[in-house]
């Protein structure tokens, strides 16, 4: 199953050539949405999509909506309307484990076995030998709960935890030695949240509030809180049934893509991790400072990918996909330039065009 995240190899296709400076003046800006809107409505319009597109240069919001939050409603998207962008949410639980390990409280070269109970680890392969820095980077080769298996026969209006992600995955042999290879598996993130809680004594709701949404004052930014007032927008497609409304599912909760956002706060998000004066910078900078080479200029680092595009510029980021939604979220980390794509269905494909298009059109002036 490919619910995991957007490969950072599309934004290795071919740009556009139409260019906006990232240097954008209030005219220019206006230029900007109504090419956004273009671009958006080109890609999205016989798919039947709604979407939430931002783009971010110098501290500048620009935000396109089209389409429909739910189709039974007629309720139109807004930008004021809750994402649930699914894996995209493992980077800010990658931002509380790098202040625990900034503060001196974990070790990136321990076993995460050293942080978690013998029996919840029992029967999980390579959990006694996995690194948090093995597990944040995915090179721990232990499997990935989020198979078809899963989805068939697990999945329910109930939400993950911990114990039925394991329990789903107890037995199963190691993909490979830790270290060795590099292949996404969503249980590594079920893990790391349980050891930001073993170590705090605090849940990983409470730690993200205290880290990250009250310094940054992410108003509209919650954890594992779904149907909220603004968390409106209905997902769509299952199975060959475009038409399936997904909103009731809830199995992008945990430590693995619990985040519920707008786009706007996810973008202040991004703009303090990866910003040189950023107010999480420290945090970002510990995510970028090692990296796995998966070759063709992308890596892994400590939570998001990173991509050596050809234009000369680096970016860095996490993508998500789950049934009913996708997203993308990718900051170019100079110029200063942010991309947030968030779509109604599950069409990694178009999240991906989007941005890449969108990218095109930034750069393009650079």
């Amino acid at each position: 199953m490919r619910h995991h995240i957007i490969a950072a190899l599309t934004l290795f296709l071919p740009l556009a050539t139409t260019a906006t400076p990232a240097s954008a003046q209030p005219s220019q800006q206006a230029d900007l949405h109504t090419r956004m809107t273009e671009i958006v409505t080109q890609v999205v319009d016989k798919s039947g999509a709604g979407a939430i597109v931002l783009v971010e240069m110098e501290g500048e919001q620009t935000i396109v909506t089209t389409g429909l939050a739910n189709r039974e409603t007629q309720l139109a998207m807004d930008v004021a309307q809750m994402m649930r962008p699914a894996s995209i949410g493992k980077l800010y639980t990658a931002a509380v484990i790098h202040r625990l390990v900034l503060d001196g409280r974990i070790d990136f070269d321990a076993p995460g076995a050293d942080y978690l109970q013998a029996e919840t680890i029992s029967g999980i392969a390579n959990a006694q030998l996995a690194t948090i820095g093995q597990l944040i980077s995915h090179l721990s080769g232990i499997p990935d709960y989020y198979d078809e298996d899963w989805f068939a026969n697990v999945n329910t209006v109930q939400g993950n935890t911990l114990d039925r992600t394991l329990a789903h995955i107890r037995g199963r042999p190691a993909e490979f030695e830790p270290g060795t290879q590099h292949s996404y598996s969503n249980t590594n993130f079920q893990l790391l949240g349980r050891i930001a809680e073993n170590v705090t004594g605090q849940s990983l709701g409470a730690l993200m509030q205290e880290i990250i949404f009250t310094p940054l004052n992410l108003q509209a930014t919650v954890y594992n809180q779904p149907f909220g007032p603004a968390d409106q927008i209905h997902g769509y497609g299952l199975n060959g049934d475009p038409d399936f409304d997904a909103y009731l599912l809830l199995e992008n909760d945990g430590p693995d893509g619990g985040i519920f956002t707008t786009a706007a706060d996810m973008a202040v998000f991004y703009a303090a991790l990866f910003s040189p004066d950023g107010a999480l910078a420290d945090l970002g900078q510990s995510m970028l400072s090692h990296t796995y080479d998966r070759g063709n200029g992308r890596y892994r680092a400590l939570g998001p990918f990173l991509v050596e595009h050809p234009l000369g510029v680096q970016i860095v980021g996490h993508g998500g996909s789950i049934v009913g939604y996708a997203s993308q979220a990718v900051r170019v980390l100079d110029p200063g330039i942010t991309v947030i794509v968030h779509l109604n269905q599950d069409r990694s494909d178009l999240a991906g065009a989007i941005t890449r298009q969108l990218l095109g059109d930034v750069l393009g002036g650079q």
